[in-house]
């Protein structure tokens, strides 16, 4: 599928970042979009295809590594 759309959408702050991967996945899948978010200063980046487990994931590592872009694709490509 060829996306040529972002949505981006606004956190509620103290919300959970499983919640919120969750719900991004699901509105990117729904909305056939990209859906990009801010979490505590990383830019999430969620496709309809994703893992919202995964997106988790990204985002661990990325903070642990100083990227400021999280993304299951990213996740998924590095461990190859």
């Amino acid at each position: 599928m060829y996306m040529t759309l972002v949505l981006k959408v606004e956190v509620l702050a103290g919300s959970d970042l499983t919640a919120v991967a969750y719900d991004m996945c699901a509105l990117s899948r729904q909305l056939g979009v990209l859906a990009e978010a801010n979490f505590n200063a990383i830019t999430l980046l969620a496709r309809p295809t994703d893992n919202p487990l995964h997106l988790v994931d990204a985002y661990h590592d990325a903070i642990k590594n100083g990227r400021p872009i999280a993304s299951a694709m990213m996740l998924d490509v590095m461990k190859q």
